[in-house]
């Protein structure tokens, strides 16, 4: 539901995990029905839904915190590790490879979630001791409520994932700056000032970034120098991550439309509104999930508790699917199934059948809801969750395979590399675990909340944390 900027950025609440026992394999199993086969209109009312699944048991609780707890024994994950390459240069043309939609490699991580599809988190290789290599201050954010109480913010907010290309990181951060730092140094290369807060993740798009802000604005900068190039006013707060893919550019807004923008002008393809709108019971309209798209189709998930389908190419509607709740959470395409979890309406976390219209596949009970993406590999998906607990799950059923319990909430969203799990929670650290057993491997006081998700490439981590300072371990 609609929320302001504050609430988004930086919860006041932090959560400590509590253990009342294991917890039961909480994936469920639905039936595969398919829905109506007709095509959907983009307001439509909501077509028929597959029957809901039996409910399982109440869960219990979380673990200890800092436990990991081992349910089954799965196969081995393979680890995520892409064969190196040459890192990129800034100089003269960029490679065609970056205008289509191969978008990581072992130098390079040119959007949120590493592809269209949110199906690649990490790459290369990860020490499991790494250590601090630099970190650089970044500015404040300074403002007065309305009882004229005077906040400061810092740092980097939700999602916030940094960019890697090549000897280059590039971040937006809550004091209204976009930064491009040498990701070996730390090194201010420069900062675009103009607009509100970057919570927005950004994308990395033939030499541009693209990034949406508070001020209701979607930006394009020249990657090299920071100069704009163009800006569209999206109505509303952007919260929402661009994603490129197919030479378009997509991105939701909390104006509740999602837009196709052509990525050289900013010039608009098509815009649909999705959700019941402003004063609905369950929502306003808006959009912060951020679009995955594969196939020709674009998901993403919606104030108003639905994961939505639409054709990539002309905006059509084609089939939505209940989520339960205000879904902030970005989808994840792999093969036929879409994952996603949602902030309310339990049961918080669904697999859906793509190819059958959204049929539920399997659904996850958890004590409280979800802001974190998972990560997807194999066989396996793991998520943060807002009960300071990290899952891992059967991707193919949602059972529980191990369980890992933070000191507060987990918004970040996981980075799978190597092996291993990187994430950051509401507690002062930052985890790598061991993503087979969910044993804890090392963790750092980072001094802050981490809201934002990592940046894991070139055996380097990048991420932003709410004590002001952005970090690099290796």
């Amino acid at each position: 539901m609609s929320r302001d900027v504050s609430r988004r950025t930086f919860s006041s609440g932090v959560l400590q995990a509590t253990v009342a026992g294991l917890l039961p394999g909480c994936g469920r199993a639905a039936e595969a029905q398919p829905r109506d086969a007709a095509p959907e209109p983009a307001r439509a009312p909501e077509p028929a839904r597959a029957p809901e699944p039996a409910r399982a048991p109440e869960p219990a609780r979380a673990p200890e915190p800092g436990s990991a707890i081992e349910v089954i024994d799965p196969e081995p994950t393979p680890p995520t590790t892409i064969a190196p390459g040459r890192p990129p240069e800034l100089d003269g043309e960029f490679p065609d490879w970056t205008l289509g939609d191969a978008s990581a490699s072992t130098h390079t991580m040119l959007m949120f979630r590493g592809n269209p599809a949110h199906s690649v988190s990490g790459v290369g290789t990860l020490a499991a001791q790494p250590e601090l290599l630099w970190r650089k201050r970044l500015g404040d954010y300074h403002g007065t409520r309305a009882d004229g109480t005077v906040f400061r913010w810092a740092g980097t907010g939700w999602t916030g994932q940094p960019v890697r290309w090549g000897s280059r990181i590039y971040v937006g951060a809550v004091d209204a700056k976009f930064y491009c730092f040498d990701a070996d140094t730390g090194e201010q290369k420069w900062s675009f000032d103009e607009g509100g807060m970057y919570k927005s993740s950004c994308c990395f798009y033939a030499g541009r970034i693209y990034v949406g802000n508070v001020d209701n604005r979607i930006r394009c900068l020249d990657a090299r120098d920071g100069s704009l190039v163009w800006s569209y006013n999206t109505g509303r707060d952007c919260d929402s991550s661009p994603c490129v893919s197919g030479g378009r550019l997509y991105i939701g807004g909390e104006d509740g439309k999602l837009k196709c923008l052509e990525p050289a002008d900013g010039a608009l393809h098509w815009e649909l509104p999705l959700g019941e709108g402003i004063g609905a019971p369950r929502g306003s309209g808006g959009i912060e999930s951020s679009p995955a798209v594969a196939d020709g189709e674009v998901y993403v998930g919606h104030y108003d508790g639905y994961l939505i389908c639409v054709d990539a190419n002309t905006g059509e509607q084609r089939w939505r699917a209940t989520t339960g709740g205000d879904t902030d959470v970005s989808p994840v395409v792999v093969g036929d199934l879409v994952y996603v979890a949602a902030e309310t309406g339990s049961p918080f976390l669904r697999a859906f059948d793509r190819s059958k219209r959204g049929a539920l596949v399997w659904e996850f009970e958890s004590w409280r809801g979800f802001w974190s993406t998972p990560a997807v590999l194999g066989d396996r998906l793991y998520i943060g969750g807002h009960d300071g607990v990290m899952y891992c799950l059967a991707a193919t059923t949602g059972a529980v395979i191990w369980t890992f319990a933070a000191q507060a909430s987990i918004w970040c969203s996981p980075v799978l590399v190597d092996g291993k799990l990187a994430f950051g929670s509401h507690d002062p650290f930052f985890y790598l675990l061991d993503a087979e057993t969910g044993a804890l491997l090392w963790k750092h006081e980072i001094g802050g909340r981490t809201h934002s998700t990592p940046c894991v490439v070139d055996a380097k981590i990048h991420v932003g944390s709410t004590n002001g300072y952005f970090h690099c371990f290796g």
